[in-house]
């Protein structure tokens, strides 16, 4: 085991931030921490850090000392020195630098005159092999390989850390974690500052590297493609999956399943005593009748679960229904001081209902396509021409159609103020505000949240086209999720300029993509084109007519050969050694497959036998078959997961032996 929290509970004051938390990394995992903002994952990070103390509980760490070579980032570290690129990602590495030197003045003493050469000698073989330890040969050319990789050339290795952009030092840091991480690597929101093509490396690199590996992200699709167990905290609370997000959402969405039947039971026993109790209570069954009662005042009630918001369907019909036609482009480009971007666009036309999506690299001119059309700047060539009765409404990533002065409920209500106060809350109510949450003041909205009533506002107004200019960014999943949810909900037509793979794969059904000048539109989603999307055509042409998964359900990634790793020159197939690997992968699929068989019949058999037991009680004996009700649960819970878990193996297996 390479770290742990075992128990661990911490207050910031009077704020309790984690709750007997039990979290364990063990060697070859790859761990997705998931959760709200303000959940305390990094909290936790900083506790395997040593960088916070528990209240309660016991934190191992992975520390130097235990041999543990572990690299961290997060978004807020600052580099250490102030020389170049090169040298920064190599400033963790002073012991390989003390034994480099070390083994120079050996190698001297080694041609001195009366020098004790068998001592010395012993010293120089003790030396090489803890630089050696350290990859202390290779680490230099690690060091230029990972710095390419994410998006550096060998030119930039001699610029000066302090002549960096924000995002090209956090990519600095990522290749200094990602260098010292031999054994552990702990990574908070390490894709935030990655384009394309750097992410699609990282992917590929975590998919084959040794070490184990734990993420903070709120990138959906990356945590499908590279985890293998998920830790999921909520109101302070640790749980743990295995599988990546997608199964672990699907594992989350039976379990609600079975805690709303177990809600149900319970409300049902409930009623059948309280009933009894009613009638019985006056009369000559009234000790039965007062146990009961008592019964009832001890019974540990489960609350009713509050259903998965991202599964609440609702739609917003247009205010004014448009033309089948909601937007032609013709001959369109736009760029800055009479520059185009990329060459004129011929003609696009965007019809009622459809969503598109765009995507490219930085500065292709996406979010500016959109100013252009919203009318903010004027086109370099060419024009856009609404539909009929078409409304445009444009959301940008500082939402600057909010009012800070106003609350939540004012800032809905100004916009139709004939509205009912009724009408007005269950409008809100489609965005997750509710209950006190539609007083808060603009001004103290998350960024999440200030997104979501951003997008109220202008579907309150009646647009029936939106403009969205990355809608997730900066949010945490469940309110990426809601903003989904919305843009599908949608029946006007949607342009959604993003990099969130996740939210392409479930929304768009068009692309637009600008790249290298050119700006090219094809029909489908991202799961029709997602070489093409990801600006790899290399892997286009490999892949041949064959299409790739869809972000919603991909396979394991044990199970999955690795596509998206890239070295910085042009990409050679890596068919080496698969049908080593492949065997390899059958017979670890196949061993989960037979523990999952056993795991299930066992708990079948407990189960049937719990039931056998139960009918055989006396019925008054009330806190007995509590109990046995409680045991229950907890073995139809546990059955429940082992299902899941036998046939994500099943899955994983057959999906290898293809």
């Amino acid at each position: 085991m390479l770290a742990s929290l075992n128990h661990v509970d911490l207050r910031f004051g009077p704020q309790e931030v984690l709750k007997d938390v039990t979290w364990a990394i063990q060697e070859g995992e790859c761990w997705g921490v998931i959760g709200r903002n303000g959940a305390g994952k990094s909290t936790v990070f900083k506790l395997l850090l040593g960088q916070l103390e528990a209240d309660a509980g016991t934190v191992v760490k992975p520390t130097k000392e235990r041999g543990i070579r572990m690299g961290h980032y997060a978004q807020d570290l600052l580099p250490e020195t102030q020389g170049s690129v090169l040298e920064e990602a190599l400033a963790a590495f002073g012991d390989v630098e003390r034994l480099q030197h070390e083994m120079r003045e050996l190698e001297h003493h080694m041609g001195e005159a009366g020098a004790d050469l068998t001592e010395v000698m012993e010293r120089y073989q003790k030396v090489t092999e803890a630089f050696e330890h350290l990859d202390g040969f290779t680490i230099r050319a690690r060091a230029e390989s990972i710095l390419q990789s994410l998006g550096f050339t060998a030119a930039d290795f001699e610029r000066s850390v302090e002549t960096l952009s924000g995002g090209q030092k956090s990519r600095v840091m990522l290749a200094k974690a990602i260098l010292k991480g031999q054994d552990l690597l702990l990574l908070d929101e390490p894709t935030n500052h990655l384009d394309l093509p750097s992410l699609r490396w990282l992917e590929g690199f975590i998919q084959d590297v040794d070490a184990t590996v734990a993420i903070i992200s709120h990138d959906r699709y990356f945590l499908d493609k590279i985890a293998t167990e998920i830790l999921e905290l909520e109101q302070g609370r640790s749980r743990v999956y295995e599988g990546n997000y997608s199964e672990f959402m699907d594992k989350k969405e039976q379990e609600l399943e079975l805690l709303e039947r177990h809600y149900e039971q319970q409300q049902a026993y409930i009623k059948n005593q309280e009933e009894y109790i009613r009638r019985n209570i006056a009369g000559q069954n009234t000790k039965q009748a007062r146990g009961r009662r008592t019964h009832l005042s001890k019974l540990n009630r489960i609350q009713k679960p509050l259903r998965d918001r991202r599964k609440v369907k609702f739609s917003f019909p247009e205010t004014q229904r448009s033309g089948d036609v909601a937007l032609v482009l013709e001959n369109a480009s736009v760029g800055w001081d009479g520059q185009p971007l990329y060459a004129p666009l011929e003609q696009l036309q965007l019809k009622r209902g459809q969503k598109m999506g765009i995507v490219g690299l930085n500065g292709t001119g996406k979010s500016t396509l959109l100013k252009a059309i919203s009318e903010e700047i004027p086109f370099i060539t060419g024009l856009a021409r609404l539909g009929s009765q078409v409304k445009v409404g444009y959301f940008d990533q500082h939402h600057r159609n909010l009012d800070p002065r106003n609350t939540v409920f004012q800032q809905i209500h100004g916009v139709t103020p004939q509205a009912v106060k009724q009408d007005v809350l269950g409008f809100l109510a489609k965005f997750q505000f509710r209950g006190d949450e539609v007083d808060k003041p603009v001004t103290a909205l998350s960024g999440g949240e200030r997104a979501r009533l951003s997008i109220a506002t202008l579907i309150r107004n009646g647009v029936n086209l939106l403009l969205l200019d990355e809608p997730t960014n900066h949010m945490d999943i469940p309110s990426m999720e809601a903003m989904e949810d919305t843009i599908l909900s949608f029946t006007g037509a949607a342009i959604v300029v993003t990099h969130d793979r996740y939210l392409l794969g479930r929304v768009a059904d068009s692309l637009l993509r600008i790249h290298e000048g050119k700006a090219e539109f094809r029909e489908g989603g991202y799961e029709d084109h997602q070489a093409w999307v990801d600006l790899d055509l290399g892997s286009e042409d490999e892949a041949g007519s064959q299409e790739p998964d869809p972000p919603k359900k991909p396979a394991s990634p044990q199970a999955k050969p690795n596509s998206a790793a890239k070295p910085p020159n042009p990409p050679t197939p890596r068919h080496v050694a698969v049908d080593k690997d492949k065997q390899r992968a059958i017979k670890r699929f196949e061993k989960q497959v037979a523990e999952a068989e056993a795991k299930v019949a066992g708990l079948e058999e407990r189960l049937a036998e719990l039931q056998r037991s139960m009918a055989t009680m006396d019925p008054t004996d009330w806190q007995a078959f509590s109990a046995r009700l409680d045991t229950q649960k907890a073995l139809e819970a546990d059955l429940a997961y082992a299902m899941s878990d036998w046939e994500a193996a099943q899955g994983a297996l057959e999906e290898a032996q293809r």
